[in-house]
Parts: structure tokens; sequence; C-alpha cells
């Protein structure tokens, strides 16, 4: 599948609008922005795509038994038009929203988000999102149908300025602005794998072109631990050595000899701890390269 301008979510969101002094001006919806908001789910069965596959199994850990979502209705899960008191916009209509989210899991989103801020000083404005429920019927394929997954597509700062995690935006950009984009997309990803072992980004496959998907569906409610199985997490670790530390390497999502030896020198030069599979250390390396992916100079 090739990049795609939007996905084609089934989740649901309120069409709640707050004042528009902070609103982005709307833009025509298209068919599969009117999925995202749950308009003509009739069409499902015409071939278009849903939301809940691309955590259907978990996207790491193969061979490993894992937790299975269970699917929630809407109506018991509580309702947010902001996290870490930042407004949420939909990225499909650019229009402030509430969405459905578990508490616990929105709790977690807090708290990254609390970290985000400190360790990079970015003056956060806005968290632009694809979507966090959607109705799984009797399928429950996805965290997203337990209410325990956010679909994060950008950052809005004060200034204006994005940290985009657009993917399919951004990278044929050239000199600086894609500097800039890579660098604060992994911070971003960085900071998101100290809370969630399950991140997604556009290493993983096309669908993740144009948003970071977190769910909490092998963390729990606790921090996030390193697996050299996991080929989410391994091409995390390629990604922040190529696009933050200077050391490339190929993304093969194997824990590969020329990723370890990398990995080595980055953290003999951080004095964190030489082995990721200890969670101080794997918490280490990924705060230090937040704060590396967020530093200008």
């Amino acid at each position: 599948m090739g990049a795609v301008s939007q996905p084609t979510y089934c989740g649901e969101v309120s069409g709640h609008d707050d004042a528009a002094g902070d609103r982005p001006a709307a833009r025509p919806l298209s068919r599969r922005g009117l999925l995202g908001l749950g308009v003509g789910l009739a069409a499902a069965g015409t071939g278009l795509a849903g939301c809940a596959a691309d955590d259907a199994t978990g996207p790491d850990l193969p061979g490993l038994r894992r937790a299975q979502p269970t699917c929630v209705r809407r109506s018991s899960l509580p309702r947010y038009d902001r996290l870490a008191d930042l407004p949420l916009v939909y990225e499909v209509n650019r229009r402030r929203s509430e969405f459905s989210v578990d508490g616990g899991f929105a709790g977690q989103l807090e708290a990254w988000l609390t970290d985000l801020r400190e360790l990079t000083g970015w003056p956060l404005r806005q968290l632009w999102t694809y979507g966090t429920w959607t109705d799984g019927g009797t399928a429950c394929s996805s965290w997203h149908d337990a209410g325990r997954a956010f679909d994060l597509a950008r950052l809005r700062l004060e200034d204006g300025t994005d940290v985009s995690c657009r993917y399919d935006l951004w990278r044929d950009a050239s000199g600086r602005g894609l500097t800039w984009a890579r660098r604060t997309y992994w911070a971003v990803a960085a900071s998101a794998h100290q809370h969630f072992a399950y991140v997604l980004t556009y290493l993983y496959d096309a669908q993740h072109h144009n948003h970071i998907h977190l769910d909490n569906g092998r963390s729990g409610a606790g921090r996030s631990t390193f697996s050299s199985r996991s080929p989410a997490q391994v091409q995390a670790v390629q990604g922040v050595l190529t696009h933050l530390w200077d050391r490339p390497v190929e993304v093969t999502g194997r824990w590969d000899a020329p990723t370890r030896e990398a990995t080595r020198t980055v953290l003999s030069g951080l004095e964190v701890g030489d082995d990721l599979t200890d969670q101080a250390t794997w918490a280490g390396f990924l705060t230090a390269s937040t704060r590396r992916g967020a530093d200008r100079d």
C-alpha cells in the first residue's frame, strides 16, 4: 500500500467544536473523512479498510501468546476534549473534538505528554489525532476497539509550528526542513516508546506513514521494557540511531550485529548502562534520544 492522505478510520468523534478563535479552519470532508466521523459505515463491505488492523495480533514478539483486546461500548468510556491540558483536534476535519478513551489509558497518555513537554521544552498547544475508540463489533481485532489506542498525527506548538508525524507529507522534503521533521519525529517516537511497548512508526508499514500508533496492549499500566525480539522496538532503535545519533544502520527490524554495535557505541557515551533489556538503561537511552531530537543545535 502506498502512502495515503487520510486513513479510512471507522471510529467516531462527537463533532463538538470549541471556540472558533483556537480552531483551525474547516475543509471539505472526503468520503474517507466521513468514514472517520462514523458516517456512511454501510460502505464497510465495499473493500474500504478500517482502523482496526494495525494492532490486530500485536506488532512484535512473534510466536508468543499475547493479551487480546476486549471490545467495549463507546458509552462505557469517558470522553475527552483535551489531554494534559492540550485540546484534541481531529486530523480529518481539522476541528477540535471529543474522543472516547479508556480512563487508565488516558492517564498514561497524559503522563507521556507531560514527560515530552519537560524533556523537549516545546510549548505545546494542540494534539492532533486520527482517533481513539472504534467499533470492533464482535471481532475485537484492535486495541482501538478497547479504547486503549491513540493515533498521533501532529503536535502543534504555540507559534503554529507542527511537530509532524505525517511522514507522507514531509518525506520528500529537503534541507533543514527535512532535518527538523526527522529529528522531531524520532524525538516523539522515542518518548512514546518509554511509556508504551506498542508504538508503530512509518518504518513498520505504509499504513503508518501518516501517524504514530500508540497502545498499552503489551505494557499495560506500566512503562515499557525492551525486547530484541520485537521488530517494532528494534525498528525504533534503528531509526533513533540513524536520525538522532548519527549512527546509520540498515532498518531490518532485527537485532543484528550492526545494530548491536551502534547501540553499544551510543550507550557507552551516555553512561546509562550497556543492556537495553534493563529497564533503567532503556529509559535512559530513550530520554537522552528525546532531548537530542528536540535540540535545534
